[in-house]
């Protein structure tokens, strides 16, 4: 018999008892009062008791603090606590990096955290190791997604009298000289360069942020290797953009120190207002926001090489299970979760397009012109297929590097 069963015959028994042979003797309804009080207090006690004991059986589960970082605390905290409603034995809680179960991080840290390796195999979970196309799902489920854009500075370009954005790269050319000849013209003003390159090798997503998109919009694919001849070389697409930069670097049309500069000095440069177009990602428009004060700038595609469809490229944040977690089976239950949750993960860091490739528009984007702009030209692209984080990468990018810095003599 329960606890709560006995309590209930027993208050029978002595309501009972109490209108057969004690009615209107107080001694008698105090005493059963009491009766019923003490037997109350051992029941909440008991239930007490219980209930630290369950808690104690808990098992935790630690995440990286890089999700708060992402996705802010109160939508973290909002989730955490949604989960542990739905399983009571599991606990979530942060922890450092490094001793962390599962591990959050974006397409910067891929290659590294699975060369390492610092990440777990997903495989025994999903089920795709005879597919390579999903190479990168090995290790991390994606949580959301950002798209390449163009950013301009509206002001700079209107004052070169060019009243829209370059659509082509001959397009994009002639808009960078008519920035440096308006700048030219007004010698007591601060420089404001037409574009800017931030390659410094410190940077892990110098090469995926400055060159790739250009490649990717001129029909161009990642990787590039051309193994045709016995010595590895660069398809032709991509010599001809490092070969497109050498050029806007001799004509003077790129701001300075290009190999010194990452893309996040870059960008804090662009909302400064010296540089007047550079290539960013959706996941700066808020960035943008907060810090270009006293700018006006906008949004479009890539140049193409020549008129046509653009394409482009799209960058994430990740989670993966830690390869020192003692408990997967636990973690990837957590894993799952957040992973479905990727449209509560999308608004939060205002992602465009957010969930990929189960796009959804939710209200931030609809509302909101900048980002509705976004979608607009991610609906009007060819996305293209690329897998972050592979081994040929770093290969590929060495081979890049070395033929930027004979463009550059």
């Amino acid at each position: 018999m329960s606890i709560f069963n006995y309590y209930r015959k027993f208050i029978e028994k002595s309501r009972s008892f109490y209108t057969k042979h004690l009615s209107g003797k107080k001694i008698d309804i105090l005493l059963f009062a009491a009766a019923v009080v003490v037997l109350s207090f051992i029941i909440v006690n008991r239930a007490c008791r219980t209930k630290t004991f369950d808690m104690s059986k808990r098992i935790e589960i630690t995440i990286s603090p890089q999700c708060k970082d992402f996705f802010g605390s109160d939508t973290v905290d909002a989730l955490i606590r949604e989960f542990e409603t739905h399983n009571p034995d599991l606990r979530i809680q942060e922890t450092s990096r490094e001793n962390a179960d599962i591990i959050f991080f974006d397409d910067s840290e891929l290659g590294s955290l699975i060369n390492n390796p610092a990440l777990a195999s997903l495989a025994p979970y999903i089920h795709i190791e005879a597919q390579p196309e999903q190479w990168a799902s090995r290790w991390a489920l994606p949580l959301v997604s950002f798209m390449d854009l163009f950013v301009y500075n509206i002001d700079i370009l209107q004052a070169a009298d060019c009243d829209r954005p370059p659509k082509t790269r001959a397009e994009f050319l002639a808009t960078a000289r008519a920035v440096a000849k308006s700048n030219s013209a007004a010698p007591d003003q601060e420089p404001v360069f037409a574009f800017a390159l931030g390659l410094s090798s410190a940077d892990p997503l110098a090469l995926r942020r400055n060159l790739y998109p250009w490649i990717w919009a001129s029909g161009g694919d990642i990787p590039v290797i051309d193994t045709s001849d016995e010595k590895p070389s660069l398809s032709k697409i991509i010599t001809d953009a490092i070969a497109f930069f050498g050029q806007l670097n001799s004509e003077g049309l790129l701001a300075p120190d290009t190999f010194e500069k990452t893309a996040a000095q870059r960008l804090e440069e662009f909302a400064q207002g010296k540089i007047a177009m550079i290539t960013a990602s959706a996941r700066d428009i808020a960035f943008l926001r907060r810090n270009a004060r006293g700018i006006t700038f906008g949004i479009t595609a890539m140049p193409a090489a020549a008129p046509g469809k653009n394409r482009l490229g799209l960058s994430g944040i990740y989670a993966g299970i830690s390869s020192d977690c003692a408990l997967p089976d636990e973690a990837w239950i957590f894993l799952v979760f957040i992973a479905g949750k990727s449209h509560t993960l999308a608004e939060a860091a205002s992602a465009v397009p957010g969930s990929y490739p189960n796009v959804f528009s939710g209200d931030y984007i609809e509302k909101d012109p900048l980002y509705s702009k976004a979608r607009d030209i991610f609906e009007a692209a060819d996305i293209i297929d690329y897998r972050p984080g592979q081994p040929s990468e770093e290969e590929i990018n060495r081979i890049i590097r070395e033929k930027f810095a004979e463009a550059f003599k």
